[in-house]
């Protein structure tokens, strides 16, 4: 969900707030601040009028006079195809900077001089994802915009009156909040936050309106739409575009804009602003019954049955929320339209939409919980919109075609049971305070309890512990003392087997492992190639069949890749294997060892084909997902180079010491092992040491980070001998605001000399203060960049 600062403004009085108090207000009601964008960086552009279109000879260019109200026209080259005569456009002087990141300065372009350039939207910061093909190749016109005069002639304040001023907030909304996906909710939370009035949402009365008979029947076939309304709308046939300034704003909200088609354009702004999505056709179309339906098939637009549609007698009229057969569009010449407004089932359109594999303004939200509220309040705001935009002559009766109204349960709740939870002593009037501004309606019934009817909007309060969840959520999680829970001492106690034992298999099969019981008796050379815990005097059977098989192993590593061995024979080349068994020496001692080998690709997807390569990182993460699992401390291992075997990669192949025991080993087969260049990585855990090592359940108290998180990936050049361990204290010396530090991805190939390997590292910063910003980030990401050329390594 996006929503504009400019936009606020006209609902919400935010003087002496600055953008960052928004951010920091949206992330402490809970709504994450994913994504910022300020528009005004644009310099040095001004409000001119094209006076002369000249062609160049044999280029796509015109040769070009456009008046700024300077003392002499300005000549500019344009190669845009719609530059012409009496077109008003913006345009950036010499010296100007474009949010594009363009510099413009006087050039000669097939011996013209040009002093400056005609704009277009891509170059003054709009995104390319919101620009139609034909803005692609054009310059902005103004001439269609009536807030463009001759008098305004060389303004500098033509970016504030394209709304070009603008900041946009990027939310990312929690499933069961999908009131946000209203921007005027959110303005009623931001005015709720700061105490401000917040100005109403016009909405037009229909019955107030010139109506006419509604003589289109429609039909609902589906128990997944819970409330259907239509109206037929006749509107004036001479349309004129919305100004710029709007269409630029619905480009700022991730909306494709066409400058052709208005009345598209002001059913997204009403999807925007209501959060309610709208179906419009045209009316002139449609020659028999509407019907919703998911009983319908039709092989030319791939409609098969369980698709939820719109049609036409048996026409194909809409893929509800992606695509519209274009014999129904409403075009510049249609004079009627018909508006269906809709609560449908969102697990149904969750299911729609995975089909179909997009996302755009409708599906966002369909696929949520929405209010069966916000159809009238859609379809009153549109109806208002044609009118203000003069765009409406009459409206029909309206045709309520199904009506499914659920009222939001009335809540009963104990300010005692309210108080225990959140820690903090509130009187009724406070939690009125809190509430009522947000249209929560409050009943007392005695000293302790109280009654809450929740907005209508809400659809994710119906337990007393959702109405204690807000009033914390208003109140402010800062503002709540901390006070942790009385704790009793747990004594320590070893770690139970079956449960460590249990963890080890869930967690190999949760990430795509399969498990193998292997065969334990091995020769006496095998026990020495694979002796990686040093064991002495294994078991020998007194009478052997076969010198193969005369002793207990000490590793399960060997039997382990003999399985693999036997599956890449048969042509299986990505084997994921993991056995529990005991390891028997000293003849009279037993351990439970673990061991899991990994091939080739961890992910690999015959879909989309794409890879994820395996490396000694993924299965170090394997290793410590399940340490972790088991409540054993990561700050107590250390990673020491392994003692040679003859059966692992040497510069690949660590000892992991918990304290001073050898819990694993861990590492890359060596490659002449197998045989079959095949990339082979291993791990083999000695679970005694995990059995014996002092346990408890610990009691973690983290302060929740209201703020958003950045990151930074650097790719960068080490020597293969090196050990990153111990460089990265000094790679991450005197930074601020570092959360965590992480090795994502290591390579060793093309354009990388044999003695090094590139890893990539991510930082992560954040702040429990503060939002960081831009500027903040990229000042530590220096610091990183100068602490690696202090030890001389290179980033790639």
């Amino acid at each position: 969900m996006i929503i504009t600062r400019k936009w606020l403004e006209r609902y919400i009085d935010l003087n002496k707030i600055s953008d960052e108090q928004i951010i920091s207000a949206l992330n402490s009601l809970g709504f994450e601040v994913d994504n910022y964008h300020n528009y005004d960086q644009n310099t040095n552009i001004v409000l001119g009028r094209v006076q002369v279109v000249n062609p160049i000879p044999d280029t796509h260019l015109n040769f070009c006079l456009v008046d700024t109200k300077g003392e002499l026209v300005d000549p500019i080259v344009c190669g845009a195809s719609n530059v012409a005569e009496e077109m008003y456009v913006v345009v950036a002087k010499p010296g100007a900077h474009l949010a594009n990141g363009a510099d413009i300065a006087t050039t000669n372009i097939r011996g013209f001089t040009s002093e400056g350039m005609i704009c277009s939207l891509e170059e003054l910061g709009l995104p390319k994802g919101t620009l139609t093909t034909t803005e692609l190749d054009e310059i902005l016109p103004l001439t269609e915009d009536i807030d463009i005069h001759y008098e305004n002639l060389g303004t500098s304040a033509i970016g504030k009156m394209l709304g070009l001023d603008d900041a946009s907030f990027e939310v990312d909304l929690t499933l069961n909040r999908s009131d946000g996906l209203s921007a005027y909710e959110l303005a009623r939370e931001l005015a709720n936050y700061f105490n401000r009035k917040l100005e109403p949402l016009e909405l037009e009365d229909p019955g107030e309106l010139t109506e006419y008979e509604n003589n289109l029947k429609v039909i609902i076939d589906t128990n997944d739409v819970n409330v259907a309304v239509s109206a037929n709308i006749q509107l004036q046939e001479n349309r004129h575009p919305l100004a710029a300034k709007k269409r630029i704003w619905l480009k700022m909200n991730q909306y494709q804009s066409d400058i052709t088609k208005p009345i598209h354009d002001l059913l997204a702004v009403t999807t925007i602003e209501t959060g309610q999505p709208l179906l419009g056709y045209d009316r002139q179309k449609i020659t028999g019954t509407l019907k919703i339906t998911d009983n319908y098939e039709n092989k030319e637009f791939g409609i098969s049955k369980g698709d939820l549609v719109v049609i036409d007698d048996d026409q194909f009229v809409e893929l509800i929320g992606v695509k519209t057969n274009p014999v129904y569009e409403i075009t510049s010449t249609t004079t009627e339209i018909t508006i269906l407004a809709v609560n449908i089932n969102f697990t149904k359109m969750r299911s729609q939409q995975r089909k179909v594999g997009i996302s755009n303004l409708n599906l966002q939200r369909y696929i949520k919980p929405l209010s069966a509220a916000t159809v009238n309040i859609g379809l009153g705001r549109f109806i208002k919109l044609l009118e203000l935009h003069e765009y409406l002559t009459k409206v029909s009766v309206i045709n309520f075609v199904k009506e499914k109204y659920l009222e939001n349960d009335q809540i009963m709740v104990s300010l005692s049971y309210l108080n225990s939870l959140i820690g903090h002593q509130f009187a009724l009037k406070d939690v009125k305070e809190l509430l009522e501004p947000l249209d929560f309606v409050i009943n007392e019934q005695d000293h302790n309890h109280f009654v809450v009817q929740p907005p209508a909007m809400r659809t994710d309060l119906h337990q007393p512990a959702d109405i204690v969840e807000e009033v914390a959520r208003l109140f402010g999680y800062d503002n709540i003392i901390a006070t942790p829970p009385v704790v009793p001492h747990v004594k320590k106690t070893s770690h139970n087997k079956a449960k460590v034992i249990s963890a080890f298999e869930q967690w190999l099969l949760g990430n795509g492992f399969y498990q193998a019981k292997t065969y334990s008796l091995v020769n006496d050379q095998e026990n020495q190639d694979f002796n990686l815990f040093g064991y002495q005097n294994p078991y020998r059977l007194l009478s052997p069949l076969s010198q193969d098989h005369q002793t207990m192993r000490l590793s399960l590593l060997n039997s382990l890749l003999t399985a693999v061995q036997y599956n890449n024979a048969r042509n299986l080349d990505n084997v994921k294997l993991f056995t529990i068994e005991k390891i028997y020496f000293n003849n009279n001692q037993e351990n439970y060892h673990a061991s899991f080998v990994a091939q080739t690709d961890i992910i690999k997807s015959n879909l989309t084909a794409d890879k994820l390569a395996n490396s000694y990182y993924y299965m170090k993460g394997l290793l410590e997902g399940f340490l972790t699992k088991v409540q054993i401390p990561l700050t107590k291992l250390t990673y020491r180079e392994a003692q040679p075997l003859p059966i692992f990669h040497p510069y690949q192949t660590s000892e992991v010491y918990l304290d001073d025991q050898l819990l694993a080993v861990i590492g890359k087969v060596h490659p002449q092992l197998l045989a079959n260049n095949i990339d082979t990585y291993f791990c083999e855990i000695n679970l005694e040491v995990i059995f014996n090592y002092p346990h408890k359940i610990p009691t973690f108290f983290h302060e929740l980070n209201k703020y958003s998180s950045s990151t930074r990936d650097i790719s960068m050049l080490i020597k293969k001998t090196d050990h990153y361990g111990d460089l990265e204290p000094k790679i991450i010396a005197n930074l601020n605001h570092l959360t965590n530090v992480e090795v994502v991805g290591q390579y060793q190939g093309e354009n990388i000399a044999d003695d090094m390997r590139s890893l990539t590292v991510r930082f992560t910063f954040n702040s429990n203060d503060q939002q960081l910003t831009e500027v903040d980030v990229n000042n530590e990401y220096e610091k990183i960049k100068n602490n690696l050329t202090k030890l001389g390594i290179t980033i790639r």
